[in-house]
């Protein structure tokens, strides 16, 4: 009896873990594709062909679905930074440049540039159409791994006040989110024909640079 009982729980952690899933993996593609406020629980509930009133038993509605895939697709570029920031403290070779390489390359490698990023994506529909909960994830993301890459800069640039710092690394998440964004035609337009947007080695080199005499720049007072 006990064996049939325990079977029986494990059935059900399994179909549940099972239901989950599929809503999740529903409401990543709905919410990338049509931003927050353009995706119903019906829509979600159907891509996943499940019952819509179990989107508020298993994550508290739509909001907290929402919630959950935003952590999920951001825990891979948080993991990223993190292991590359362990690599340049074991080796000993910090320099401005290598910490912001550190922290911008995540974004870009192993992608194509003609495609938005999810992240980006789930960024601006957040920022858009849910600005406080944007401030909430925020913090709860990204601080975190944000203080650990001011604490490195700072001890690279021992004359440049924490609050500097901190403008600045606001001003490169602003560049970071417009690079992400496809914009092949205007980049080639602008640049007169000599440059394309499509190498994210260069993009990478280039935002490495521009960031880090952003950050070397004499404090305002």
């Amino acid at each position: 009896m006990a064996t049939n009982t325990k079977s029986r729980a494990d059935g059900a952690e399994e179909k549940n873990a099972d239901v989950q899933r599929r809503l999740l993996a529903a409401a990543t593609h709905l919410f990338i594709k049509n931003g927050y406020r353009g995706v119903s629980i019906r829509e979600i509930a159907d891509r996943a062909k499940t019952n819509s009133a179990l989107i508020s038993y298993y994550f508290g509605g739509k909001e907290g679905l929402f919630v959950q895939v935003f952590k999920e697709v951001a825990a891979p570029l948080n993991d990223k930074r993190a292991a590359n920031f362990e690599q340049l403290e074991q080796a000993g070779t910090l320099t401005v440049e290598s910490i912001v390489r550190a922290w911008v390359s995540p974004m870009f490698e192993g992608r194509s540039l003609a495609k938005e990023s999810p992240v980006t994506t789930l960024s601006f529909s957040l920022n858009a159409e849910q600005g406080k909960l944007s401030e909430q994830l925020i913090v709860e993301i990204y601080d975190a791994i944000n203080f650990r890459f001011l604490s490195m800069l700072e001890a690279c640039l021992p004359g440049i006040p924490r609050e500097t710092l901190v403008w600045r690394l606001f001003f490169l998440v602003g560049a970071i989110l417009t690079a992400t964004r496809p914009h092949g035609r205007s980049f080639k337009r602008l640049s007169q024909g000599n440059a394309t947007a499509q190498d994210s080695n260069e993009l990478i080199e280039q935002l490495v640079q521009f960031a880090a005499a952003g950050f070397r720049a004499p404090p305002l007072r």
